[in-house]
């Protein structure tokens, strides 16, 4: 498919695509950073008198929502890649083809700059923290990690990322089937919102670690949706020119 041309994206795209969920991430992650949010929830899911996390080994928070919600996602990019692959040989995947393949790269992108914070931050989960019977003292994150302490891998939340990275469905479909798009959008922010609870039930991460992941898989859709908007399918885009008919070739003459 080549690229078509496209007009330049409106003011209410900016207001509500790039401003609201700025401020709505800045209002989430500062109010994590300077309240007590992120231990008052995961006080809440941790046994303080049995000195362990109850959920750490349940069936839905581990073998349905860590384990198989991992697979699923993985499904998914599966998926969507055999359907790019498909298209170069069945007519019907072709106005669908950079769609496929940006939903592929949104999950990739979207994960793999989660999995790059994990190292680069060294956060440590909360089972690992003092408070919850781990041996690492508890700090924010702004306040870095306690000197001395070997670097951990639970900044941001990837599990969580896992399911916000299938928002990028919204941005593959919203020029031509907005209401499948908007639905992608809503089960991208539900499965995040799951896997995120999942794991703070499990002691894996604070309420904190899933709100940057959701917002960094929500810029990582955007900035792909942004550079590759024009191969994406239109409602208003043909993927080929239509042929003329022999009738349309042929000169025009009056009956006489």
């Amino acid at each position: 498919m080549k690229p078509r041309s496209i007009a330049p994206l409106d003011a209410p795209f900016w207001l509500w695509h790039g401003a609201v969920p700025l401020l709505l991430f800045v209002f989430a992650a500062t109010a994590c950073e300077i309240t007590h949010m992120d231990l008052v929830l995961a006080d809440r899911f941790y046994d303080f008198a049995a000195g362990n996390w109850p959920a750490r080994q349940s069936w839905w928070a581990e073998w349905l929502i860590h384990k198989r919600g991992r697979d699923l996602v993985a499904v998914t990019a599966s998926l969507s890649f055999i359907a790019w692959i498909l298209s170069f040989q069945l007519e019907r995947l072709r106005p669908f083809r950079w769609a496929a393949l940006y939903l592929v790269l949104a999950i990739g992108l979207g994960t793999g700059l989660v999995t790059l914070g994990k190292d680069m931050t060294g956060r440590h989960c909360p089972w690992s923290m003092e408070r919850y019977g781990g041996s690492v003292p508890y700090t924010r994150l702004l306040e870095g990690n306690p000197p001395g302490e070997k670097k951990g891998r639970c900044f941001p939340a990837g599990h969580a990322a896992g399911g916000f990275s299938l928002m990028g469905i919204y941005f593959a479909l919203r020029d031509r089937r907005i209401t499948i798009a908007r639905a992608g959008l809503a089960a991208g922010l539900a499965l995040g919102t799951i896997y995120g609870y999942a794991q703070m039930a499990r002691g894996a991460h604070f309420l904190s670690h899933t709100v940057w992941s959701a917002g960094i898989c929500w810029s990582a859709a955007l900035g792909l949706y942004l550079g590759l908007r024009r191969f994406l399918p239109s409602r208003n885009h043909e993927t080929e020119p239509r042929q003329q008919t022999i009738d349309e070739k042929l000169p025009q003459t009056e009956l006489s």
